[in-house]
């Protein structure tokens, strides 16, 4: 039984020209599968592999994807297995908004690292790897269960120890960021996407505001 989010490994039958996709077959399962091109990290030729994640099931029809939050999360559980198995790391949750070129992802921390420790102890095992399936950048974002605080970790790469104030609207599931003008615009991020991910990422509104 597939279920949506599995990682499977495929083989590239042909060219689907009027879906736009190709038709490929599912290693060691002798299922074929549907993979758009909008959904794949790079082009394929014909007998070439790859992994990708099950996207949809429609009936007969098998969706896969090597852009989904599905697909990331399995990638770096794969590759970072041993931080998980050793309970040092847990992701939390993935996220992405049309026409970026990032992913955002949550860590939870079991030993309170901070954001540079997590990533510290993630690099050794993603660099030099993470391209093979990945071309899209990651952000590593430190998880925590107070609402504020991991706003405002949401909100990185932008400069957060330049954060003035946070007010939490509870009542609005919202929160407003208060920057200096200056840098506001690293907090919205191009064409608003830094901002929009963060709220995608947290469930919460994020409101900047510039002084």
């Amino acid at each position: 039984m597939l279920k949506i989010g599995y990682l499977v490994p495929f083989m590239v039958l042909k060219g689907l020209p009027d879906y736009d996709s190709y038709l490929t077959t599912l290693i060691n399962k002798g299922i074929l599968a549907q993979l758009p091109r909008k959904y794949t990290s790079r082009q394929y030729k014909i007998g070439e592999t790859g992994w990708a994640s099950i996207f949809a099931v429609r009936g007969s029809r098998i969706i896969i994807s090597q852009k989904s939050p599905q697909y990331v999360r399995k990638i770096l559980e794969y590759l970072l297995s041993p931080l998980i198995q050793e309970d040092k790391i847990r992701f939390k949750k993935v996220a992405k908004v049309a026409g970026s070129h990032f992913y955002k992802i949550a860590v939870e921390s079991s030993n309170g690292a901070s954001r540079e420790e997590i990533v510290q102890m993630c690099l050794p095992y993603l660099k030099g790897k993470i391209k093979e399936y990945l071309k899209e950048k990651i952000i590593l974002v430190k998880f925590s269960k107070n609402i504020e605080e991991y706003v405002v970790n949401s909100l990185t790469p932008a400069p957060i120890e330049q954060i003035q104030r946070v007010i939490l609207l509870k009542d609005m599931n919202a929160t407003e960021i208060h920057v200096e003008e200056k840098y506001a615009g690293r907090f919205f991020g191009a064409r608003g996407n830094n901002a929009a991910t963060a709220a995608k990422l947290t469930g919460i509104k994020i409101i900047i505001k510039p002084h």
